[in-house]
């Protein structure tokens, strides 16, 4: 393959939809439909499932989407690289950072940048808030992005808000308080960011508003430090929310009056960003907002700047019809366009070191060889080899393009090495994820009545929850999904009913509410009582972490956490009060089972992709598995 058609691969996920792919890459929607075809041809997979006019990768299509945007980042790099070695003129972006924080953002968004604006560099400095103003006014930075005070010096846009919490040591007698007044810290030693951290200054303007000066343990700027010098019980701290990982060592309380600080874009004042700084600031502010702790401002720039970093998809999604590709990444791949054939002969002359070996190596006459090295050379518009003694020998361009050459093709094999073992693997294989509560019934019954049907076709049970089934059968991993919902569809899936439940509440003998009678609705003002939980992350326990809340007012404590069939047990015994499947009750308890309002239907549903096409057999195992599974929710 070469690394246009890598291209449209990574078009078409990104678009979505074929004919707002076809515009940008300036092609005709039949002959990309053509193009996607035959890849799907040479991969011996559909990459892309079809559905309401949209185009979702399976989970090959997604592999090798990836695959393909890792080539096309290597190719970006080498033609970077060697623009640099050979002098080449260059635009480049600095932007700054708070340290520590900086060099996480900055590693996210970088190849995304870089993507879109390939002939762009883009450099990071490490900068306190406070610094940042006037690294700016004096044109060190073109763009940065801290928290702290708006500065006259630049343009200061804020962007969120994140909120200043006190850290405790768990044994401080504070720690239980919901709220702390700084000025009850008067006596307590602290640890503290160093002077010019945003944060310290802050600090420093809240401890003269409460009137004393602290009593300073330990102050670093080393933020690592910081958060094991608190951890160690050093002293209390101040820290932001958003970067608060609950412990048992560290209780964090918010402020009284709450604290905030900002977090601001910063540019030089008068400048009008460009599209480049634009995308950049919207990827900046995207990155950001990703975690729900910072809180986002309403400004109106931010709100553009957020639009201007939708993916093709996502705009469609929002009803906006996507732009067409970026000029500069679409001029660089129409300009060069690596054949994988052509990079293995030009790894050949510099191992051969000589034209003619290479052009043995391959079978190749010495002039076709000639021919495709200037046809690469042209497009990349630098020599890639020089002749010594009768030898050819790489420029440092050729060394870099040969290195990179090398990286691309390592990924292309192992990428069509990994397809066909799965194409392997996946021959004579049909595969169920099942709800843990129905996969006995199906090992015991739908699966050896199947197997002796057809010998030769293995089939496998995988006992997922509801989120992993529908992931599952999204990515097409699975072929069949059984599982509970208290839904009886499911967008883009094919979903048949197999039998239906609904969700009740089982009270403890001897725990039913005073005047409530069997065949009552659910009272409502009832104090939370202690519950049977299901395992973390079933369906059950999703559905009683939904409902309880809202019938309680708040989750009640767990009386104990176990799987389905032992809360069978404990449920019909009596143990706790629960909530539960009605079929998971005896008969002869039903009398202490109260009906929710409004009900709570539960569907067990058999479901499939609607855009998968499954073999005939498929038909013979969803009849096995509806005469398995059609007794499973009936009441005992």
């Amino acid at each position: 393959m070469n690394t246009r058609q890598y291209y449209y691969l990574s078009t078409i996920a990104n678009y979505g939809n074929l004919s707002h792919a076809a515009q940008a890459l300036h092609v005709s929607p039949s002959a990309l439909s053509k193009f996607l075809a035959e890849c799907e041809r040479t991969f011996g997979f559909a990459l892309f499932l079809r559905y309401n006019r949209r185009l979702y990768p399976t989970a090959v299509g997604r592999y090798v989407v990836e695959c393909a945007q890792k080539i096309l980042d290597e190719q970006n790099r080498m033609l970077l690289t060697m623009k640099e070695v050979t002098g080449g003129n260059r635009k480049a972006i600095r932007l700054a950072t708070a340290p520590n924080r900086g060099a996480i953002i900055f590693s996210r968004i970088y190849n995304q940048f870089s993507r879109r604006y390939p002939d762009i560099s883009l450099s990071l400095t490490e900068l306190y808030a406070a610094e940042q103003p006037g690294a700016i006014a004096r044109g060190l930075v073109d763009l940065a992005l801290g928290a702290g005070a708006t500065s006259s010096e630049v343009t200061d846009i804020p962007i969120a808000h994140e909120e200043l919490l006190v850290s405790l040591p768990a044994s401080h007698p504070l720690a239980k308080q919901e709220t702390i007044h700084l000025a009850d810290l008067r006596d307590t030693p602290f640890v503290l960011q160093g002077p010019r951290h945003s944060i310290r200054l802050i600090a420093e303007q809240l401890f003269q508003q409460a009137g004393f000066q602290p009593v300073v343990a330990f102050e670093s700027n080393d933020v690592i430090l910081l958060d094991s010098m608190m951890h160690q019980a050093v002293g209390v701290g101040l820290v932001s929310n958003a970067h608060v990982f609950p412990c048992s060592e560290l209780a964090y309380r918010p402020l009284n009056p709450p604290v905030h600080q900002t977090l601001h874009l910063r540019f030089p004042l008068g400048h009008t960003l460009t599209e480049p700084e634009r995308y950049l600031a919207g990827l900046l502010i995207t990155e950001r907002l990703r975690d729900p702790r910072y809180k986002p401002t309403d400004d109106p720039l931010v709100d553009q700047l957020l639009q201007e970093v939708l993916s093709p998809s996502q705009l469609a999604d929002t009803g906006s019809l996507p732009r067409e590709a970026v000029g500069t990444a679409l001029q660089t791949m129409q300009e060069v366009n690596l054949d994988s054939r052509v990079m293995e002969y030009l790894i050949s002359i510099v191992e051969e070191q000589s034209l003619s070996r290479a052009a043995e190596r391959h079978f190749l006459a010495q002039s076709a060889l000639s021919r495709h090295l200037r046809a690469v050379e042209e497009m990349v518009r630098t020599p890639l080899f020089t002749r010594e003694h009768n030898r050819l020998r790489p420029t440092s361009a050729g060394t870099i393009f040969v290195n990179n050459a090398r990286n691309i093709l390592h990924i292309e094999n192992e990428m069509f090495a990994h397809t066909k073992s799965y194409r392997q693997g996946r021959g004579g294989k049909l595969y169920i994820s099942c709800d843990p509560l129905f996969a006995k019934a199906l090992r015991d019954h739908a699966l050896p009545a199947f197997c002796a049907r057809h010998p030769d076709i293995q089939l496998t049970i995988r006992e997922e929850n509801r989120e992993q089934t529908l992931e599952s059968l999204m990515n097409s991993s699975t072929d069949l999904g059984i599982f509970l919902s208290s839904q009886p569809r499911q967008d883009l899936l094919h979903c048949q009913v197999l039998t239906l439940t609904e969700m009740v509440y089982c009270f403890a003998p001897c725990r039913c509410p005073e005047g409530w009678q069997p065949g009552d609705l659910f009272p409502g003002g009832l104090d939370p009582r202690p519950q049977l939980m299901a395992s973390a992350g079933s369906t059950l326990r999703t559905l009683q972490d939904a409902l309880l809340p809202q019938m309680f007012g708040q989750l009640p404590p767990a009386a104990c956490e176990a799987d389905t069939s032992i809360l069978r047990q404990l449920a019909n015994i009596g143990v706790a009060d629960s909530l539960l499947p009605l079929n998971l009750m005896e008969r002869r308890h039903h009398s202490r089972c109260a009906a929710l309002d409004p009900p709570q239907p539960l569907y067990l549903l058999l479901a499939h992709h609607v855009g998968r096409t499954l073999p005939p057999v498929t038909d013979e195992l969803i009849e096995l598995i509806r005469t398995s599974l059609t007794d499973v929710l009936a009441l005992p």
